[in-house]
């Protein structure tokens, strides 16, 4: 939801700079010289310049920060903090390697691989959390998590190729699939939406209702939104299905982790669900929507940049889609002319049609292929 501009209270109106000199001067004694350049006139200029700036944009910074709705940074942690809410930090991505080589070479825990460098790229390395072996059939699949935290360990199949440090032994390494769920710190915005829905939800229970579900499942690092499915497969269970920060299934360790916060199976005092309650935590069925239109942007936009602009729109987009169970072709078509830098389009298909893409219980949408078909500004 838009944030409506901050009014300042009327008492700061006429509080520039020229403003409050002038009141400065009106109130000197009828004796004293008050033309501009005079001694009174340049010594209380300055006086009158720090006023303004205070009342003008300190003062009204401070009131901004009183409320959640234009608090930033560290002062909305400040708000979150009064809520119990904490800003989700960065999440680093994880996966699967196969490690081919000797049988029974030794891979040690904390061993790092990499994505080597590339140019002005530096090498993006992994690191195991476990000693691993080489089985007898020469091959190991080994789990890894990125040393740095954020989107920039996602990476495609056939990314990570090499040691660093090398082991006698090992003859070859991959990851069969992508690496994913990294993500960035939460955003601003992000964190202000569920100081939000906590405000709105005066009915939490903390009893397990649906709200309390996805507000728990959200407080994980890596959760971009959290879908209960109340009573799935019956009396007392639920089901929540988790979609990261970057609007993509969430991977194995980010389910692991909310399933965890949840449940709490190492600390039951601490456990959240309610007794007697069977959660299951799953990533959604990704239901991939390609895209195909002519595009015709304005002049001085770039189509990599335009497309970008319209990719990020869908992730909002696609969590309001799934609580219809429809992607619907009029609203990809209103995403496409809202997006800024789109002079116009012709040709629009989803998955090869102009029908709505319906979704199934287990499915969640994401993103494909967008094929603009050329196109450019002048």
């Amino acid at each position: 939801m838009p944030i409506p501009e901050f009014k300042a209270p009327s008492f700061l109106n006429d509080q520039d700079a020229e403003t409050i000199h002038k009141r400065m001067m009106e109130e000197l004694p009828s004796d004293i010289d008050d033309t501009e350049g005079g001694f009174p006139w340049d010594f209380t200029k300055p006086t009158a310049l720090e006023k303004a700036e205070m009342l003008e944009f300190h003062l009204v910074e401070t009131l901004k920060i009183m409320f959640p709705m234009w608090a930033y940074d560290e002062w909305l942690d400040l708000h979150a903090k009064g809520k119990g809410l904490v800003r989700k930090p960065p999440n680093p991505a994880s996966g699967t390697l196969t490690v081919t080589g000797v049988p029974w070479t030794e891979i040690p825990a904390g061993f790092k691989f990499a994505v080597p460098a590339t140019g002005d790229t530096p090498a993006i390395e992994y690191k195991t959390k476990e000693k691993y072996t080489i089985g007898d059939t020469g091959t190991v699949n080994l789990q890894v998590t990125a040393t740095e935290a954020g989107t920039k360990g996602n990476v495609p199949a056939a990314s990570i190729t090499m040691m660093m440090t090398p082991i006698k032994g090992i003859t070859s390494i991959t990851n069969p699939a992508p690496i994913t769920g990294g993500t960035e710190q939460e955003s601003d915005d992000n964190l202000r939406g569920r100081i939000d829905e906590l405000d709105a939800a005066s009915e939490a229970s903390f009893v397990g209702s649906d709200g309390d579900y996805k507000r728990w499942a959200e407080e994980v690092p890596g959760v971009g939104t959290a879908l209960p499915m109340p009573e799935w497969a019956g009396p007392g269970t639920v089901k929540v299905v988790i979609i990261d920060s970057n609007g993509q299934p969430a991977n194995e360790s980010i389910i692991t982790a909310v399933y965890n916060h949840i449940m709490r199976p190492d600390d039951r005092i601490q456990r959240k669900a309610p007794i007697g309650a069977t959660v299951t935590v799953v990533a959604p069925t990704a239901k991939e929507i390609n895209y195909t239109f002519l595009l015709e942007i304005q002049a001085g936009e770039t189509q990599e940049t335009v497309l970008e602009r319209f990719k990020a729109q869908f992730q909002s987009y696609y969590i309001e889609a799934k609580k219809e169970g429809v992607v619907r072709y009029t609203r990809i078509g209103s995403i496409l002319t809202s997006t800024s830098g789109v002079k116009d389009y012709t040709g629009l298909t989803i998955n090869g049609g102009i029908a709505n893409i319906i979704l199934k219980a287990d499915e969640y949408p994401v993103t494909g292929t967008i094929d603009p078909k050329g196109g450019g500004g002048a």
